[in-house]
C-alpha cells in the first residue's frame, strides 16, 4: 500500500514532496521553453504524431502533479481511482479490527485494556521516529493502529477528551482509534478540533476517518455549520487525506 502517512500519506513531505517540486520545476521549464520557442519561431510548423510523443513521454511525470490539481480529461480521474483504492485498503484492515460480540467487550476496570492503549501510543510514537517515512512505516503504523482500535473497544469510558488535546500524538491516534470503533455524537466538536490542528499526518487521516463515523451518529443534518466550515477551512496535505476531507465534505453538503 503506497500511502504516505498512510501509505506516504505524508507523501507529501520528504522524498515526496521534493519529487513533486523538481516535477513542478521540470514542467515549467519545458513549457517556457515551448512558449520561447513559439515567440522566437512562430513560423514552426509542430505536426500531430511529434505533440502525441510528447504528450505520451511527459504524462507518467506528472502523475505526482495530476493527483492534487484539478485537469478536465481522465487523467486526473485514474489518480483519483488509485487514492481511493488505497483508503478503501487501508479501511479494511481498520475494520477487521472492530469487535463484535463475545468476550473482547469492555473490560469490569479497565486496567489491562489502558495499559494495552498506553503501549500501542508509545509503539507508534517510535516507529514512526524510527523508521523512514513510507510504505514499510505505514504498514507498521496501520497495524498498531487496527491494534487500538480493538484495544481501546475494551475500555468502558476512556478519556476521549483527554487524549484529543493530548501533546501525546499516539493518544491521539488512539481517541481516533475508539471513535472510529464506537463513535460519539458528544465528541463532534473536540474532534474537529483535534483533527484540523493534527501535525501527523498519519494521524490526521484517521482523524478524518473517524469523523466520518461521528458525523454518521450525529447525523449529517445535525451537524453545526461552524463545524462545516472549520472543514472547508482545513488545508491537509497528501492526496488521501484531501480526498477523504473532500468526500466528507461532500456528505455535510448532502452531495453524492
Amino acid at each position: 500500500m503506497r500511502q504516505g502517512e498512510p501509505g506516504e500519506g505524508e507523501g507529501y513531505s520528504g522524498r515526496a514532496g521534493r519529487r513533486r517540486v523538481i516535477v513542478g520545476s521540470v514542467v515549467s521549464c519545458v513549457a517556457i521553453a515551448v512558449a520561447v520557442t513559439h515567440v522566437l519561431a512562430p513560423d514552426l510548423k509542430i505536426d500531430s504524431v511529434t505533440v502525441a510523443l510528447l504528450v505520451v513521454a511527459v504524462v507518467p511525470w506528472l502523475r505526482d502533479l495530476l493527483d492534487s490539481i484539478e485537469l478536465p480529461g481522465g487523467f486526473r480521474l485514474e489518480y483519483a481511482k488509485e487514492v481511493e483504492r488505497r483508503i478503501e485498503d487501508a479501511q479494511r484492515i481498520a475494520d477487521a479490527a472492530l469487535v463484535g460480540s463475545g468476550d473482547d467487550g469492555p473490560e469490569p476496570d479497565g486496567t489491562t485494556a489502558l495499559a494495552d492503549v498506553r503501549r500501542l501510543a508509545a509503539e507508534y510514537l517510535e516507529v514512526r521516529t524510527s523508521m523512514f517515512s513510507g510504505s514499510a512505516r505505514t504498514q507498521r503504523m496501520s497495524g498498531i493502529f487496527a491494534r487500538l482500535v480493538r484495544a481501546t473497544q475494551r475500555l468502558a469510558d476512556p478519556d476521549l477528551d483527554g487524549w484529543l488535546t493530548s501533546p501525546d500524538g499516539g493518544l491521539r491516534l488512539a481517541a481516533y482509534a475508539r471513535l472510529y470503533a464506537v463513535p460519539d455524537a458528544d465528541a463532534l466538536a473536540a474532534l474537529t478540533d483535534a483533527v484540523v490542528k493534527e501535525p501527523l499526518a498519519f494521524s490526521q487521516y484517521w482523524g478524518i476517518h473517524a469523523l466520518d463515523k461521528v458525523v454518521d451518529a450525529v447525523g449529517v443534518e445535525d451537524v453545526p455549520p461552524g463545524v462545516v466550515r472549520r472543514l472547508e477551512d482545513c488545508r491537509p496535505r497528501g492526496n488521501d487525506r484531501v480526498a477523504l476531507l473532500r468526500r466528507l465534505i461532500a456528505k455535510l453538503h448532502g452531495l453524492p
